[in-house]
């Protein structure tokens, strides 16, 4: 997978294609129980990719096991 994450910002925001984004959803909300993110939105900077911003406290390794 190529998720990219901007831990500097606040809110976090994770860029990526639609798909692996839905996934990481799922995976965050299943098996760490992670449901405080936004709606997955087309990215303004990247015509190709999507983003989706996290709004709670999310543990890095959680991504590292999607990818």
């Amino acid at each position: 997978m190529a998720i990219r994450v901007a831990w500097d910002r606040n809110p976090v925001s994770v860029h990526g294609e639609k798909t692996e984004l839905q996934f990481l959803i799922e995976h965050l909300r299943s098996n760490h129980y992670f449901t405080k993110h936004s709606l997955i939105m087309p990215d303004r900077e990247n015509d190709e990719e999507a983003v989706l911003f996290l709004y709670a406290p999310c543990d890095p390794r959680w991504i590292k096991e999607v990818m």
